[in-house]
């Protein structure tokens, strides 16, 4: 083959043979071709954590539910420290401290805390029947029987309930009646008006149906009575008052105050069911009060000379010394 070689153009530009221009050519395209690929690694490197850290989910304390006994004890002093003591349903610090005691039943804090909140309890119950929030109510002693079981407290809450529901059913139904008889009397002038036709007399009135005879009453058998038992009667007597701890808060600030309570005094002598009736500041002696009333002793009742649990009220003053 002849060879080919190399020259200058005319206008002064090195001719090369053909040969040497595709050998050019194809380094050229090989080039291009390696640096598209070598680039997509570079991106796709870029890329792939922002989407690995987009995709996590990080757990914040909100939505963790409380699940051990700590936690719940956590909860439930935040919940008595932001005044939800018996409310909101499932966030409140009696519901906190029962769970405490269904994982562990001697856990001595949790029942001490309920012992403490029994009383409020109780007080905010009464509310409720009282502004006839008969759902409310009937949720709180739910709570308040299970904090303590068998008291005679939450007995004479469920019959004031209980009594409460029934005179909203009696005035249901007069109102029902009521206005069943308004429409009646309705319906009645309405028929009248459309019936009405010109007539020179009014009509005679029917006459009044024949009383029935009343039956003879027969008499009732005479009660037998029973004599009474026999015995001194007297009210309960204190033989030991325990002075309530004045709080350290009211201290500082300079606070005094008093709290009214009602209890009961057991056919023991012991104290149980104490209740706060009022107290002024609002909480601020509540607990306090409570403690020290729940360690006074009584000699007990009696009546015709039997023991008696007995109901009683006493204020318990606070007052700082000047």
């Amino acid at each position: 083959m002849q060879a080919l070689t190399t020259g200058r153009s005319g206008n002064g530009f090195p001719t090369l043979p053909l040969g040497r221009w595709l050998l050019i050519g194809s380094l050229a395209v090989l080039a291009a071709c390696g640096n598209k690929d070598a680039a997509k690694p570079a991106a796709s490197t870029t890329t792939a954590p922002a989407a690995g850290a987009s995709a996590e989910v990080v757990p914040t304390a909100a939505n963790v539910a409380p699940a051990t006994v700590p936690q719940l004890l956590a909860s439930a002093k935040q919940a008595y420290g932001e005044d939800r003591l018996v409310a909101p349903d499932g966030d409140n610090a009696v519901e906190y401290y029962l769970a405490v005691k269904a994982k562990e039943e001697n856990n001595i804090q949790a029942a001490q805390a309920l012992v403490d909140l029994f009383p409020l309890g109780v007080g905010l119950a009464e509310k409720e029947i009282a502004a006839r929030n008969i759902e409310e109510a009937t949720r709180i002693i739910g709570l308040l029987d299970e904090s303590s079981p068998g008291s005679y407290t939450v007995s004479k809450l469920k019959s004031r309930l209980a009594s409460a529901q029934v005179q909203i059913q009696r005035e249901d139904e007069r109102r029902l009646a009521s206005e069943q008889a308004a429409q009646q009397a309705r319906t009645a002038a309405a028929a009248e008006v459309v019936a009405a036709t010109p007539a020179p007399a009014a009509p005679k009135p029917a006459a009044p149906a024949p009383k029935p005879e009343p039956r003879p009453v027969e008499p009732e058998p005479a009660a037998v009575v029973t004599a009474a038992p026999t015995g001194p009667s007297k009210d309960a007597v204190i033989v030991r008052q325990v002075q309530p701890v004045y709080p350290a808060m009211a201290l500082r600030r300079r606070l005094s105050g008093w709290v009214e309570l009602r209890f009961t005094v057991g056919t023991d002598g012991r104290v149980s069911e104490v209740t706060v009736l009022r107290s002024d500041p609002a909480r601020m002696f509540d607990r306090e009060a409570t403690r020290a009333v729940q360690q006074w002793l009584f000699e007990p009742a009696l009546r015709n000379g039997v023991k008696v649990p007995t109901t009683l009220s006493r204020r318990i003053e606070f007052k700082q010394d000047n």
